[in-house]
């Protein structure tokens, strides 16, 4: 085992030895660069209490008598009517499903569909915390999709960078030892490299990252089942039907912390649900207030556009996937490393179906870091309720068909919100419409003005010349 490790470290080595200088300096270049951003960081936080003083002297001052009609521009804005259509899908998927249960059993029909969307819990039970723990790996996959949407691609490999997460954060927990935070890191960079051979495809060679991301799933899924099975054989506990080792015997430092609320949550809370909000938030704050944000989104836009003013839009493409990817090894990460469950090397034909559930949430989130955590919340509500169901007169897979039916009308809210802006809120087109035929008249007027003046100047300049003229001929 020692020899093979060893020789595979060797390779690696010599590896390293055959990349061009040029790469090394240009990330010595990158890493001097960073104290510079640190400053900027830095300054940005220490102008936070003085943005929030000024917010707070906002809301002070604030006109209260405009409040209707403030209120009335709010929920005919552009945000709130994505949020209506979001809810649309949402009603229409769960209004399928309440037909689905009368034809299957009417009798208790209402009460499973109850129990359906309550997820058969109360505040507090242990059904409620395994909400929370299923949210946050979905949610860091979702933030996945979001971000590299957000720059212009598709990222289809989400299910292969979650898979390639698990193998670099429980490898690093079985086989060396290391930390659940250190493990964590370990799993975001497995996964970004792995997004990253998508991106260097797509940027280099404009191979389509869909077909790339793929192809690069199942690899993903047999490099890791290989590398379980053969490399690192003392993860893998035979006697459990070739299952990784349980953290809480074989390294309970890898797991992550519960706040010691292990027994009265059923084993389901960590804080894993607070490292994935705080990821959300941070997509939230590049895509919004950063340049590499900027640049990511003006790329994905038009990257000749970007190109001709002198960003480097192959480089954008590759970040944005290696982004990606990061985040959904942290998905994979905060699921394995929290104890929920153990990975099973035998089941080689499939890939995990978490991942797959990211797009769903994306796009009922309207590709939005905020509203993502929402969708999120609602479909592991519905998985869960799936459990709570009678399933003596109810299949679990009432759970799937209702999330097949919110991704088939997640694709159509972009046409719910035309027809929304056509015949909901008309006023609002129409006073678009008046504002830009004022903005065009006055445009008219002034270029109007502008050719009046010129007109008399050139008047008062023949008149000269004529006056010159004559009282040349009088002389």
């Amino acid at each position: 085992m020692k020899e093979k490790f060893n020789d595979l470290l060797n390779r690696v080595k010599n590896w390293f030895k055959t990349v061009p200088v040029s790469w090394y300096n240009k990330t010595i270049k990158w890493f001097k660069k960073t104290p510079e951003r640190w400053a900027k960081f830095v300054a940005y936080c220490k102008e936070i209490p003085a943005k929030l003083k000024n917010f707070g002297l906002k809301i002070k001052n604030y006109n209260y008598k405009n409040l209707p009609h403030d209120t009335l521009v709010l929920l005919s804005s552009d945000g709130a009517i994505k949020l209506y259509s979001s809810l649309a899908c949402i009603l229409v998927s769960l209004l399928l499903a309440l037909i689905i249960l009368i034809a299957i059993n009417p009798s208790i029909a209402f009460t499973e569909f109850m129990n359906l969307i309550s997820g058969g819990m109360t505040f507090g039970s242990t059904n409620f915390y395994a909400i929370i723990a299923n949210t946050a790996p979905l949610l860091c996959c979702g933030l996945s999709i979001v971000f590299a949407n957000k720059t212009g691609m598709f990222n289809i490999g989400v299910a292969g960078q979650y898979t390639i997460g698990i193998f670099g954060s429980l490898m690093f927990a079985l086989q060396f030892n290391w930390p659940w935070y250190a493990c964590i890191l370990m799993a975001m960079i497995f996964g970004a490299i792995w997004g990253g051979i998508p991106g260097f495809l797509k940027a280099h060679f404009n191979v389509n990252e869909v077909l790339s991301g793929i192809m690069l799933n199942w690899i993903a899924l047999f490099f890791t089942n290989y590398s379980f099975q053969t490399y690192l054989s003392g993860c893998v506990d035979i006697q459990q039907g070739s299952k990784t080792y349980t953290l809480a015997s074989a390294n309970p430092s890898a797991l992550i912390p519960n706040l010691g609320l292990s027994q009265q949550t059923g084993g389901y809370f960590t804080i894993s649900i607070f490292i994935a909000i705080i990821a959300a938030l941070i997509v939230l704050f590049i895509l919004k207030k950063t340049t590499l944000g900027f640049q990511l989104k003006a790329s994905g836009l038009n990257k000749d556009a970007t190109r001709y003013a002198g960003i480097k839009d192959k480089r954008n493409i590759v970040v944005s996937l290696a982004i990606s990817g990061a985040l959904a090894g942290l998905g994979a990460s905060l699921y394995y490393l929290a104890g929920l469950e153990q990975y099973s090397v035998q089941a080689s034909s499939a890939l995990p179906a978490l991942p797959w559930n990211g797009i769903v949430v994306a796009f009922l989130g309207q590709l939005s870091p905020i509203g993502t955590i929402f969708a999120t919340l609602f479909t592991s509500l519905i998985s869960q309720g799936s459990r709570a169901m009678l399933q003596t007169s109810f299949p679990a897979e009432i759970a799937d068909i209702i999330t097949g039916v919110v991704v088939y009308f997640s694709g159509l809210t972009s046409l719910l919100v035309i027809l929304a802006n056509k015949y909901l809120f008309k006023k609002k087109r129409q006073n678009a419409e008046l504002l830009l035929e004022k903005a065009n008249a006055s445009q008219d007027v002034v270029l109007e003005t502008g050719s009046g003046e010129n007109v008399t100047s050139d008047v008062i300049v023949d008149s000269k010349e004529t006056s010159e003229s004559t009282e040349s001929e009088e002389k």
